[in-house]
């Protein structure tokens, strides 16, 4: 092969002459061009292609004639061929050394990736007179780069369906690097990763799970553990509200000498603040039903009791503890859990049938009397078993320790309406007295007192007089008919 190149003379720079041999110079690049494994060519200086080394032409199958001037062009991709012209040209008109990843077609007809790289030669005048450029083949490379691509698409759908984040710890930094999922579960605004201290990452953290979650760190890292974390807490949010996150890890170790240093701790976050409230609403719906059943059965031996003392003979007895269970079962119906309420059974209420209902089974005990006083006020459907479980549970403890558990005991429920206010008075009187003021609240009360402040929306005040409880509850009149 014989390049096209002019013989010329370097002018003299100072004491020093360059002579170039270009016989040998062209010599030396046949021998070179036609050893490499990439596939080699040369360009004039207006970019007509005019030399392509064996290896260009067993790869792609085109003759020489086939690829000299721009037939090579023949062989590029047709969708990746104008932007291969355009960066040609860009060089030619620049002097601008050319690089370009392009596909181009092999032998047997399939395309594969290459990497194009020129540089001019140029005169003593800066002009260029020739390029010479090298094609690598980076099919396997692309072919890699799109798996992880594709890899990462999916790895990234998958946290996005799970609604997860991923998080990495730099324990010899000291910090610690969110990716977008974790800034978007925590309501920190920022596109791509977010860097943190690892001390700012704890301040998020609740106070009290805050050395918890420190200590499950720091096992993990210990080089004697396998290295996993698991960890669930609470944060507080930017905007002062509180949500529960699990987190699972693992730490990597880099080895340092003799022994193994922890170097990061990476895993994903999920917020589990949904799953961690239904599982205390099903521990405090198993608390209540183990509460309710006891109740239960303290008042049906209640019953029994004030039954046989009054009754002439076994079969009055039958009929008014019959007739007391009854309205023990109705008044229990109205104090079904929030849970097996779902279905909508109860419905809209007088605030004075729902207390007759509550107390009926009371009042079948000719000698305890039992007042209710008040104007008409609806009580909505969704409000109705919450208000019935208060007013159960303050029954059922009167009948256990209070007025209803005298013969000669009275109570006095009233409530007046103002300012769209239910002002609700329990007044107990008649029953044993009331020497101290308990030191222990049952499960009950603090029930009744959840359900007022938090269902309801209202308060609750109680007195221990000596003659009998004395309950105030004061109920927004909305809320109570909603």
């Amino acid at each position: 092969m014989k390049f096209p190149l002019a013989r010329e003379q370097a002018a003299s720079r100072g004491p020093r002459e360059i002579r170039v041999d270009f016989n040998a110079t062209e010599n030396q690049f046949a021998v070179l061009a036609e050893s490499l494994p990439q596939l080699v060519w040369s360009a004039r200086a207006d970019g007509a292609h005019d030399y392509f080394n064996r290896r260009w032409h067993e790869f792609t199958g085109l003759t020489s004639e086939q690829s000299e001037g721009s037939g090579w062009q023949n062989a590029v991709h047709p969708k990746d061929l104008p932007e291969v012209q355009a960066q040609w040209r860009r060089s030619l008109e620049t002097g601008e050394p050319y690089e370009w990843e392009y596909r181009i077609r092999n032998a047997s007809g399939r395309y594969e990736w290459v990497l194009s790289r020129a540089v001019p030669i140029q005169d003593l005048s800066g002009d260029t007179i020739r390029w010479f450029g090298t094609s690598t083949n980076i099919d396997a490379q692309k072919k890699a780069e799109e798996a992880v691509r594709n890899l990462e698409t999916r790895y990234r759908l998958a946290l996005e369906a799970a609604n997860l984040g991923t998080w990495q710890i730099n324990l010899e930094q000291n910090q610690v690097l969110w990716d977008e999922g974790s800034c978007v579960l925590y309501q920190i605004p920022h596109d791509g990763p977010y860097s943190m201290s690892l001390d700012q990452a704890f301040a998020m953290v609740h106070p009290d799970d805050r050395e918890a979650m420190k200590a499950r760190i720091a096992k993990a890292c210990d080089p004697q553990s396998d290295g996993y974390y698991e960890s669930e807490h609470r944060a507080i949010l930017p905007g002062g509200q509180i949500r529960w996150f699990r987190s699972v890890g693992q730490a990597t170790f880099a080895v340092d000498g003799d022994r193994p240093q922890p170097a990061v701790l990476s895993g994903v976050v999920s917020d589990i603040t949904e799953r961690h409230t239904f599982e205390e609403a099903q521990q405090l719906l198993t608390r209540e039903l183990n509460h309710r059943v006891k109740n239960l059965f303290a008042i049906a031996n209640g019953m029994v009791s004030m039954t046989a003392r009054t009754a002439k003979d076994p079969k009055e007895m039958a009929t008014a503890l019959r007739g007391r269970l009854s309205a023990l079962s109705r008044a229990h119906e109205l104090v079904q859990p929030a849970a097996a309420m779902k279905s909508g059974s109860a419905s809209n209420v007088q605030l004075a049938q729902l207390c007759e209902v509550v107390l009926e089974p009371y009042r079948q005990t000719d000698a305890i009397r039992i007042d209710i006083e008040g104007p008409s006020v609806r009580v909505g459907s969704n409000t109705t078993t919450s208000l019935a479980l208060v007013l159960h549970e303050l029954a059922t403890n009167a009948a256990k320790y209070g007025c209803l558990s005298k013969p000669e005991g009275r109570l006095a429920i009233r409530w007046t309406v103002h300012d769209e206010l239910v002002d609700l008075q329990w007044a107990e009187s008649g029953g044993p007295p009331v020497e101290r003021t308990p030191d222990f609240e049952g499960f009950g009360t603090q029930l009744s007192q959840r359900s007022i402040a938090g269902q309801l929306g209202g308060t609750w005040n109680q007195e221990w007089l000596r003659e009998g409880l004395r309950v105030h509850i004061t109920l927004p009149l909305n809320r109570l008919t909603g």
